[in-house]
């Protein structure tokens, strides 16, 4: 067989948002997977990039705004039916970025689309990530989307949502899939690329060293009382984080139930006590910073009242010589 008629083979790379799909896609590339040329510039929430084809990240929020859901991917609706109108436009994206031996994408919003693209690219293979839940709340909270500001159980929601689809996709089309917690792509990312190759048949080289930089992938909340919080409020959705780590593909069964044991049942008191007053002090910081900052304005308003003054005066006493 030619090389022209050899199939490509493709790779979807997704997950809920904040569960390091860009680190991710950023180590496949480097390994030889191309995701595309139009990939969104880095900036406020992933500074080295993200890794995103625009082409698949528009065509997502077209169908999206198309259906009156937010074109972010913020829904909690189960079944977004592409319509025939975007199917064409679908035929377009796929013709223009399968130029490689090896290809694909990455997108967040392909969790909410994973039916249609398996029916849709049928020799398509998905990598499949995740986050724990606390880890990905605590990511949008300290990104700062305006959707949380006023109601902010809706991360935890969606979370639930977008990690749903994933367990469904994976249990129905195993064959098909990798399914890979954040954790075994920083810490076991050999064993990722291994299981790539063995079970998609890829021909991935190994990644650049350096790639992925501890600072900007923040787990320190694991260590916290987040982690209870949810369990508390939302036990469904430690329920789903428990199944998804059960079927994780690269998890050693001591991977698959230590966690779950550390996370006690009732949020500490004096945690949320403490949270209370941290949330005044920095009220308190913010209103004196504001405080400070219109002293500084009027101080700057004076000085040019007097500097204008002076100016006007330097200017007549020249006209009168």
């Amino acid at each position: 067989m030619s090389n022209s008629q050899i199939k490509p083979s493709i790779l979807i790379i997704t997950g809920m948002h904040r569960s390091g799909t860009s680190l991710t896609a950023s180590l496949l590339q480097s390994a030889g997977l191309d995701i595309g040329q139009r990939l969104i510039e880095p900036g406020h929430g992933n500074v080295r990039g993200f890794f995103e084809n625009r082409d698949f990240l528009e065509f997502h929020e077209m169908v999206l705004r198309s259906q009156g859901l937010h074109d972010g991917g913020w829904t909690l609706q189960e079944n977004i039916k592409v319509e025939q109108q975007y199917v064409e436009k679908a035929k377009e994206l796929i013709s223009k970025n399968a130029s490689s031996p090896m290809w694909g994408w990455k997108e967040p919003r392909t969790t909410l689309f994973l039916d249609f693209w398996s029916k849709f690219l049928p020799d398509a293979n998905f990598l499949l990530i995740y986050r724990s839940p606390w880890e990905v709340v605590d990511s949008l909270y300290r990104r700062g989307d305006k959707t949380f500001i006023n109601q902010p159980d809706l991360a935890v929601k969606i979370w639930m949502r977008y990690n749903q689809n994933i367990l469904d996709f994976y249990n129905k089309f195993t064959e098909r899939c990798l399914l890979v917690s954040a954790y075994s792509v920083v810490n076991r990312t050999q064993d990722l690329i291994e299981a790539i190759k063995a079970k998609f048949k890829m021909n991935l080289a190994a990644p650049a060293p350096k790639i992925y930089e501890p600072s900007l992938f923040c787990n320190q909340v694991s260590d916290t009382e987040r982690a209870t919080l949810i369990r508390f409020y939302f036990p469904e959705a430690l329920t789903t984080y428990q199944k998804l780590n059960q079927r994780e593909d690269l998890f050693s069964e001591a991977d698959k139930v230590s966690w779950f044991e550390k996370v006690p049942t009732f949020p500490d008191k004096s945690t949320a006590f403490q949270d209370w007053l941290n949330t005044r002090h920095l009220e308190l910081q913010l209103k004196s910073l504001r405080s400070e900052l219109e002293q500084a304005r009027y101080q700057l308003k004076q000085t040019q009242a007097e500097l204008a003054a002076q100016s006007n005066n330097a200017n007549t006493d020249r006209e009168s010589e």
